[in-house]
C-alpha cells in the first residue's frame, strides 16, 4: 500500500472519534482491513480439503472392516427379547405379597409361595476343608441351603473333563430341576475357593441396583426401539440391550488370546482410568488393570438367562477340548454379545460424530480391531451379560491381592489413612456402605425361639459367648474393603494365590466367633411357624424346600454339616475345642423323646415304644436295689 494511501486513511482516523461507538468498531475494521493473501486462501483450502479427504477415508475405513452393509439390522436379525416376564431388577424376592390369614391366625392349606425363591448352587464332587469354608460362612449369613452340583459321583478323567463335567451338571440342574422356576434366582458359585462376607438382603438389592444403573447406561449408549406387542393390537418402545446377568470381573483375559473376540471387544471398566495411578491398564503383569474381562467363579441371575447361557456353554465345549473350556466358551459368548451391539450403535449413530468422540476422548466405542465374526441371521447373540467392575457382589482375587484392607469403619485414623497407602490417586472417602447398616441385622442379635422349637445345641456359656450387640455393629467389625473402588463385596473368592486361603480365611470378621456364630444358627427357628414364614416369602427359608444345618444335593439328598465336614472343624474353626458336638461333652447329641416315643431332639430311632421303654427302666430300677 502507497504512502498518499497510508496518509490519507490515516487523515481520516479522527473523524472516527466523532461518530457513535456503535458505529465507530464496524467502520475501523473496515478500514484498518486487510485483504487475504492468495497464498493464505489456497493454504486455507488445501487444509481444508485434506481434513475433509482424511474424515471421509477414516469413516469409509472404519466401516468396511466390517464387511456388512450400513442397513443390516442386527437388533431385528438377532434375538434380543427375554423368556422371564418379571425383569431382575424388579424382583419381589426380598418384598413379597402377604398372603390373607384366618381369624383364628391360621394360613390356608392351599397357600403358594408369593414370590419367587433365591437358590445357591455350588459345583463340588467331594468334601473338604474349603467347601466346609464356603457352606459355614453361607450358615452364618443365613444364605439358603447350598445345593451341592455333582457331589458323590465317583469321577476318572482329565482336567477338561472334569470341567465338562462340571458345566453339564449346573446346565442339567437348572433346565431340569423341579424345584426352580424362570423367575427363581439363582447364585452360582466355585464350591472350593469361596467364602461369604454379606448378608443374602446386600447382595440382592445390590444385584438390583447395579442392574439399574447399568441398564439406565446402556439405555442412554444403544437407544430405544418401537415393537409391536404378542398380539400386534399396539406398539411398545423397549430398550435395545439391557442387563439381566452379572458375572464377577477379572483384571486379565484368560485363557483366551490377546486378540480373541472374548478379550478385544468387551466394555471398559466404570472404573476411572488411573485408579491405579499413571500404569492404570499398562503393567505387563495386570496388577494394575481395571477388571473388565468375564470370570466364571461367580454369577448371579434368573433361572430362565442362566439356561441360555449354559446351554449354550455346554455346546461349547463339546466342540473345543480344553481344560479352560468353560472360561473360553463364557468369553467368546460375552465378547460376541458385545461385538453385535456395537454394530448396531454404529449403524444408528453419526460417523463424524463418533470420530469426534474419539478424538476428544469420551467415545463410548468398543474396541472391535481386527474382529471380524460371520453372523447368523436367527441365531442369538444377546444374552444380557454384565460384569461387576467395583466388586460390590463379587471380589476376584487372582491379580487383585493388593488392592484390600479388612477395616474396622468405627477406626477413624485407619480408614482414612488406608487409601493414600495404597497409592490411590484420586481419593474417595471410605465408610461403611449404607445399605449394610439399612438392610443388615446385627449378625450378634439371638432369635428368638417360638413354642415347640428344639433347643439344639443347648446354650453353653462358654460356647456361645458373642458380643453384645449394643456394643458392637457392623461399623466394629473387620470389613474386607477393596481400597480403590471403595467397594465391600458380599463374597470373596480365593482364585489367585492359595497360600492366601488360609490367613484370609482367619481375617473374615466372623472368623473369632465361628463356632458360637455357626451354633447360633443351627437355633434357628425350625417349628411350622418357620415353614409358614417361607410361604410368607420370610427369609428363614429362602424356597420351598427349607432347610437349616445342612446342604443339598443334585439328587434331592439332604446332608446335615456334621455329616460333610466332620474332621475338618479346626480349618473351620482353628479354636483348639473338638469336634463339633462334643464340645461340652456332647449332650445334645443325645435322643431326646416326647411323651408319644417320637425323636424331637439329638440322634437315635425316629420312634421307640414309650411302654416298653418304662418297663426296661422299672426292671433296671429293681436290679439296683
Amino acid at each position: 500500500m502507497s504512502y498518499a494511501a497510508l496518509n490519507g486513511r490515516a487523515d481520516q482516523r479522527p473523524l472516527l472519534n466523532y461518530l457513535p461507538s456503535s458505529l465507530a468498531a464496524p467502520l475501523r475494521q473496515v478500514y484498518l482491513h486487510r485483504p487475504r493473501t492468495r497464498r493464505s486462501k489456497l493454504l486455507f483450502l488445501a487444509t481444508a480439503t485434506c481434513l475433509f479427504v482424511f474424515l471421509f477415508m477414516s469413516r469409509d475405513s472404519d466401516q468396511s472392516q466390517y464387511q456388512y452393509p450400513l442397513t443390516y439390522n442386527y437388533w431385528t436379525e438377532h434375538p434380543s427379547y427375554y423368556p422371564a416376564s418379571q425383569r431382575p431388577e424388579d424382583s419381589s424376592i426380598l418384598a413379597p405379597t402377604e398372603p390373607s390369614v384366618g381369624e383364628n391366625g391360621t394360613l390356608p392349606s392351599s397357600l403358594q409361595k408369593s414370590n419367587p425363591s433365591f437358590h445357591v448352587l455350588m459345583p463340588a464332587t467331594e468334601k473338604n476343608a474349603h467347601l466346609c469354608r464356603a457352606v459355614t460362612s453361607g450358615m452364618i449369613l443365613n444364605y439358603p441351603p447350598p445345593t451341592l452340583i455333582g457331589y458323590g459321583k465317583e469321577f476318572h478323567g482329565t482336567e477338561y473333563d472334569a470341567m465338562a463335567s462340571r458345566v453339564k451338571g449346573i446346565n442339567r440342574y437348572l433346565t431340569n430341576s423341579k424345584h426352580l422356576k424362570d423367575d427363581d434366582l439363582v447364585l452360582i458359585v466355585d464350591g472350593f475357593d469361596v467364602i461369604f462376607q454379606l448378608p443374602p438382603e446386600v447382595l440382592i438389592r445390590r444385584f438390583r441396583d447395579l442392574l439399574k444403573e447399568n441398564n439406565e447406561r446402556l439405555r442412554r449408549k444403544y437407544g430405544v426401539v418401537v415393537v409391536s406387542s404378542q398380539d400386534g393390537e399396539k406398539k411398545e418402545l423397549v430398550q435395545k440391550y439391557t442387563q439381566r446377568v452379572l458375572f464377577s470381573a477379572s483384571k486379565i483375559c484368560y485363557p483366551n488370546p490377546p486378540d480373541d473376540v472374548g478379550c478385544v471387544t468387551v466394555p471398559k471398566s466404570t472404573l476411572a482410568p488411573d485408579i491405579y495411578g499413571p500404569k492404570t491398564d499398562m503393567h505387563p503383569d495386570g496388577h494394575l488393570n481395571r477388571p473388565r474381562w468375564i470370570h466364571s467363579g461367580a454369577v448371579v441371575g434368573q433361572v430362565s438367562d442362566l439356561k441360555l447361557i449354559y446351554a449354550q456353554v455346554a455346546e461349547a465345549i463339546g466342540h473345543r477340548r480344553h481344560k479352560h473350556g468353560d472360561q473360553l466358551a463364557l468369553g467368546h459368548i460375552y465378547g460376541k454379545q458385545e461385538y453385535v451391539r456395537e454394530l448396531e450403535r454404529r449403524r444408528t449413530h453419526s460417523g463424524w460424530a463418533e470420530w469426534l468422540w474419539d478424538k476428544l476422548g469420551i467415545s463410548e466405542a468398543s474396541n472391535l480391531t481386527g474382529i471380524y465374526i460371520p453372523l447368523e441371521p436367527g441365531r442369538r447373540y444377546e444374552y444380557g451379560i454384565g460384569v461387576d467392575y467395583e466388586s460390590r457382589l463379587f471380589f476376584n482375587m487372582l491379580h487383585s491381592r493388593n488392592d484390600v484392607e479388612w477395616l474396622k469403619y468405627s477406626n477413624v485414623t485407619k480408614v482414612s489413612r488406608v487409601q493414600q497407602e495404597h497409592g490411590v490417586p484420586r481419593e474417595r472417602r471410605l465408610t461403611l456402605p449404607t445399605d449394610i447398616e439399612q438392610h443388615a441385622q446385627n449378625p450378634f442379635i439371638v432369635p428368638k425361639m417360638m413354642e415347640g422349637d428344639v433347643i439344639k445345641p443347648p446354650y453353653n456359656a462358654s460356647l456361645d459367648d458373642l458380643p453384645d450387640p449394643k456394643n458392637c455393629s457392623w461399623n466394629d467389625l473387620p470389613l474386607m474393603t477393596n481400597v480403590h473402588s471403595t467397594s465391600v463385596p458380599a463374597l470373596v473368592h480365593l482364585n489367585g494365590d492359595k497360600a492366601l486361603r488360609n490367613p484370609w480365611w482367619s481375617n473374615m470378621w466372623y472368623y473369632q466367633w465361628a463356632r458360637a456364630l455357626l451354633r447360633k444358627y443351627m437355633r434357628s427357628p425350625r417349628s411350622r411357624i418357620a415353614a409358614q414364614s417361607s410361604l410368607l416369602g420370610g427369609h428363614d427359608w429362602w424356597d420351598m424346600r427349607g432347610g437349616e444345618g445342612g446342604v443339598w444335593t443334585d439328587n434331592d439328598e439332604w446332608l446335615e454339616w456334621e455329616e460333610l465336614c466332620e474332621g475338618y472343624e479346626e480349618e473351620i474353626f482353628g479354636d483348639g475345642l473338638g469336634e463339633w458336638g462334643k464340645e461340652d461333652g456332647g449332650q445334645y447329641e443325645k435322643p431326646v423323646y416326647n411323651q408319644w416315643g417320637i425323636l424331637i431332639a439329638g440322634k437315635g430311632p425316629p420312634n421307640i415304644d414309650v411302654q416298653q421303654q418304662q418297663q426296661q427302666q422299672d426292671g433296671d430300677n429293681g436290679d439296683g436295689k
